[in-house]
């Protein structure tokens, strides 16, 4: 098959080659759409992702620059066609990639600031599934789809009553547990000074503050953080100033004095305090003794000589300490005991501790005591009388006394005589000596001392012994 193509005869199977002949060597590139769409166009591209052969790797020819150069193989000279400057400040491979990564990393950010501006949801189970709101489930055989109607896609608008109880604070209402506290800070040393206002005769008296008990305690605890310290204290003790400093000096201002729970003391503070920091809280506090029970601080009436009189004693055992002062009043929580008692001039204070000090400043004397080893508050204890006493000192220098009611003073010598005994008996039989510097004895105990120094002797003159070799005694006291 033959046709004729500008006027010369040309066969089809050589229709291809003449045509691009034609359009390389005799007509312009416009006259050649096929030899520009098909041909030049896909070279350049491929050249430009090689890399090009040109001056300039990675820029793309024009398409005059591919003409000059299929022409030279019929001239010597080949007239390279000028690339301006625009062509080279914009090369063709490089921008592609360019503004592929500019996208990634603009959607990158724009992911990132969606997630941190848009909150994650949760969903809320409730603790009692609501009414099904679509379909009938049969209440035998329940469904998955009767589940999520219940739980999972309830009412967003409905209240859930959520709890905060904190375990901490779950027995802060229950007063078999003491109204047991938080424990958030550790007390290290109770600083007690009390001034007891005690009539303890008829011609002393003090009006309206007769039974009255004025306190400070300064409390040194170790904080665990926040701005609130619980303390146990009783519903009828006023509460006066209270003051926080940290151990720097630094004072924290007491915005609130609650009382929101049973024998509780709700301090809230201004300002946070500082985790494993040590704090000193003051608090001033006044109250009634107990004048019809013998648990806290109380008094107890006695005849002298057709007169009445009063001395006043503690009972803590077992959650009466808050009765006396604020403190935290819970048996495992042990810290030191410095005591201070101001009582009226003509009694005598005894404590857990030997006296240190005693002034004497008018109608008012105030006795220091030493510091005493680490305790529970339970065991706290002091004592303010007229008593006399009769004081024995042991080998060790241990001293015992025995304070009693004068009209019986004479009975109290057999007490005396015996505690030193018995005491160097129990250190020799447990092999633990005795802690203290002193040991006293009131009249209130009379009564459990007697016992004891006739079950000692009863014992002693049966001379049982344990498998020690040792007399025993344990099994017979009470």
């Amino acid at each position: 098959m033959r046709q004729k193509f500008d006027g010369r005869p040309l066969e089809i199977r050589n229709a291809v080659s003449t045509y691009f002949e034609y359009c390389l060597l005799d007509t312009p590139d416009s006259a050649c759409p096929l030899l520009q769409e098909f041909v030049i166009a896909p070279f350049a591209l491929e050249e430009c992702r090689r890399g090009g052969t040109s001056s300039e790797p990675g820029r793309m020819r024009p398409f005059s620059d591919a003409v000059t150069a299929s022409a030279s193989t019929s001239s010597t000279t080949a007239v390279a066609t000028t690339v301006t400057s625009e062509q080279r400040e914009s090369p063709c491979c490089s921008a592609r990639p360019l503004a592929i990564g500019v996208v990634a990393v603009s959607m990158s950010f724009a992911l990132i600031y969606f997630l941190m501006i848009v909150p994650l949801t949760t969903t809320i189970i409730p603790t009692t599934p609501s009414p099904i709101t679509s379909g009938t489930v049969s209440s035998s055989h329940p469904t998955d789809s009767s589940i999520l109607n219940s739980t999972l896609f309830a009412s967003t608008t409905e209240h859930i009553p959520t709890t905060t109880e904190d375990p901490l604070y779950m027995n802060i209402n229950d007063k078999h547990h003491r109204y047991q506290i938080p424990l958030n800070h550790i007390p290290l040393l109770y600083e007690v000074k009390l001034k007891l206002f005690l009539p303890w005769k008829p011609s002393v008296n003090y009006d309206t503050d007769n039974f009255v008990v004025e306190g400070h305690v300064r409390v040194h605890f170790t904080s665990g953080g926040g701005s609130r310290v619980l303390l146990h204290s009783d519903s009828e003790q006023h509460i006066g100033e209270c003051m926080v400093r940290d151990e720097f000096g630094r004072e924290i201002f007491v915005k609130h004095v609650g009382r929101g729970f049973p024998q509780v003391l709700d301090l809230h503070l201004a300002a946070d305090m500082i985790h494993g920091m040590n704090y000193t809280l003051d608090i001033a506090f006044r109250r009634h003794m107990e004048q019809d029970g013998a648990l806290g601080l109380f008094t107890v009436p006695y005849t002298y000589e057709n007169e009445t009189r009063y001395m006043v004693a503690t009972h803590l055992q077992n959650s009466e300490a808050r009765k006396v002062f604020p403190c935290i009043d819970i048996p495992e929580v042990k810290a030191q005991f410095d005591t201070v008692i101001i009582h009226p001039t003509g009694t005598t204070a005894i404590a857990n501790m030997i006296d240190n000090s005693t002034v004497v400043d008018g109608g008012w004397t105030t006795t220091t005591f030493k510091r005493t080893p680490p305790m529970s508050t339970y065991l706290f204890a002091f004592s303010v009388s007229d008593f006399p006493y009769l004081e024995r000192v042991s080998s060790r220098g241990i001293k015992s006394r025995v304070f009693c009611d004068p009209s019986k003073i004479e009975s109290a010598e057999l007490i005396a005589d015996s505690v030193i005994p018995l005491l160097e008996f129990y250190e020799d039989y447990f092999d633990i000596l005795y802690p203290l510097e002193k040991l006293g004895e009131c009249n209130i105990t009379t009564l459990l001392y007697t016992s004891t120094i006739n079950t000692y002797k009863t014992t002693k003159n049966k001379q049982k012994y344990s498998s020690s070799g040792k007399p025993s005694v344990c099994n017979t006291l009470t």
